[in-house]
């Protein structure tokens, strides 16, 4: 699968610290949205643990030295999705480790990622950094949100007879760091030429409607890295109140040739 990606990470207009990391790595398939927290710079170091952790790991794979994997993996997927979460759940301990030291306790990170395979991705994530697919003028969400507020949702619990503390409303359930182990989720999406994934942290979505992520990504005229800009220009006139992070991969049609070379090769 192929696809043209651009990303960019911006602090927004009220943090004096940009505690998001991306990654964009086509060498290793590879891309990532991270959004750390913890007390003073340990967000910061926390996202950045994500993915250099996950970049080094996904360079041992491509070398042909896969790490070992951290407990057996169940359920009938490939080889490349097992070293996903493996992968995951490798940066999570680490992160949990670093918590020993005094001025790091507390921090953790989000991890929004997609591992592009031969015929499909892999959509995986922990934490509340949302992945779309825009399909036809449709904006599906196919990450799986982990706080407080999604599990009420996923309850029936969500309406006006039992509102949701503004406390509660942004709590994690499930973070890098927060324990020795992390349940990661993970999916395929298999998207067709001209499809759109998002990938981005909740300052985006915090600060902006649906339909008006919408309307950007429906311009077909407007660049792929320009509309990243665009997205992250109106999160900021929206209020800007955190870090804003937007990577944006669009499939692209390989050629004829380039399929049957692929055949011929495997």
């Amino acid at each position: 699968m192929k696809v043209k990606a651009a990303g960019k990470s911006d602090r927004g207009l009220k943090r004096k610290i940009n505690e998001d990391s991306i990654l964009i790595a086509p060498n290793l398939g590879l891309y990532l949205v991270a959004d750390g927290m913890g007390g003073h710079k340990a967000g910061e170091i926390a996202s950045r643990m994500v993915v250099e952790t996950m970049a080094d790991y996904w360079r041992e794979v491509k070398n042909h030295k896969p790490p070992s994997f951290l407990e057996p993996m169940k359920g009938d997927v490939p080889e490349s999705a097992k070293h996903l979460i493996n992968s995951i759940s490798f940066t999570n301990i680490l992160i949990h480790e670093a918590q020993k030291k005094r001025h790091y306790q507390g921090m953790g990170s989000t991890i929004s990622a997609i591992l592009l395979d031969d015929d499909c991705m892999w959509s995986a994530n922990v934490g509340d950094s949302p992945i779309f697919l825009y399909d036809r003028g449709r904006l599906i969400q196919v990450s799986e949100e982990h706080s407080i507020n999604a599990e009420r949702k996923s309850m029936g619990l969500d309406d006006a007879s039992n509102p949701v503390s503004p406390l509660l409303k942004n709590v994690l359930t499930r973070v890098l760091g927060m324990d020795e182990r992390v349940n990661v989720f993970i999916t395929p999406i298999m998207p067709e030429a001209g499809d759109l994934i998002l990938m981005c942290s909740d300052g985006l979505t915090n600060c902006l409607s649906e339909q008006s992520i919408k309307n950007v990504l429906d311009d077909f005229l407007m660049p792929v890295r320009r509309k990243v800009e665009v997205l992250i220009e109106l999160a900021n006139q929206g209020g800007g109140g955190d870090d804003i992070s937007v990577i944006l991969l669009e499939v692209i049609e390989e050629k004829k040739w380039n399929i049957f070379k692929k055949k011929v090769i495997s």
